[in-house]
């Protein structure tokens, strides 16, 4: 369980990065020729215009401060596919933009803490050192969670779109049934009082790309 401070920063860190998220989707699929987006305001880094009120806010401060899962969600950004010339290899890199942007994000985020050190040097206080760490892991988790291959998360339209189309509307069957299929897979384990294997692969996936560019870097 994290103090009150700790649990609204983590907040914070998750609303910003969500934020690059929802942008690279909104970016990408202007560039693919949707500028849905981009109308409905959607194509902005101010978080307000991605913030929903329960997913993006109360639902992650709940999860900090009582020590449950940390789960939540920005409004999603809307997509036309009539605009798109290909619209099943388009949709797929519409979604993985969203990850893509969290993956970059990290790395950013690191060679920040990398330059401050170098020029502030190892004196850099420790509170802001720790934040910005926590903030590139919560970002590159953002990136690997939402890589999981189901419905609605990105994983699951970047599935789609490189499966060939028999083996894809196969794979679309399921749509109906991922946010079941992930509920269960984000609190089962927890009530169950058993590891979340899933969480396990996340988590060393995640911690595997943190430690590459933390070397990278040279941190």
């Amino acid at each position: 369980m994290l103090n009150p401070f700790d649990a609204i920063l983590r907040v914070i860190h998750f609303i910003i990065l969500l934020t690059f998220h929802e942008w690279g989707h909104a970016k990408s699929a202007l560039m693919l020729g949707d500028p849905t987006a981009r109308d409905e305001e959607r194509l902005t880094l101010n978080p307000a215009a991605h913030i929903d009120i329960v997913g993006t806010v109360i639902l992650p401060l709940v999860g900090s401060l009582f020590g449950a899962v940390f789960f939540g969600w920005a409004k999603p950004v809307p997509v036309d596919p009539r605009n798109l010339q290909n619209p099943k290899r388009d949709l797929m890199i519409i979604a993985a933009a969203g990850p893509v942007m969290n993956i970059i994000c990290t790395f950013v985020i690191l060679l920040a803490v990398k330059l401050l050190v170098e020029f502030v040097g190892p004196s850099i206080h420790r509170e802001i050192y720790s934040q910005l760490q926590t903030a590139a892991l919560i970002s590159v988790f953002l990136a690997a969670f939402n890589m999981l291959p189901l419905f609605p998360l990105d994983g699951f339209s970047v599935v789609y779109g490189l499966l060939p189309w028999k083996q894809a509307q196969a794979f679309d069957r399921l749509r109906p049934y991922g946010m079941m299929i992930l509920l269960g897979i984000i609190f089962l384990p927890s009530l169950l009082g058993i590891p979340n294997p899933v969480f396990m692969v996340i988590s060393f996936v995640s911690y595997g790309i943190f430690n590459l560019f933390r070397a990278l870097v040279g941190l």
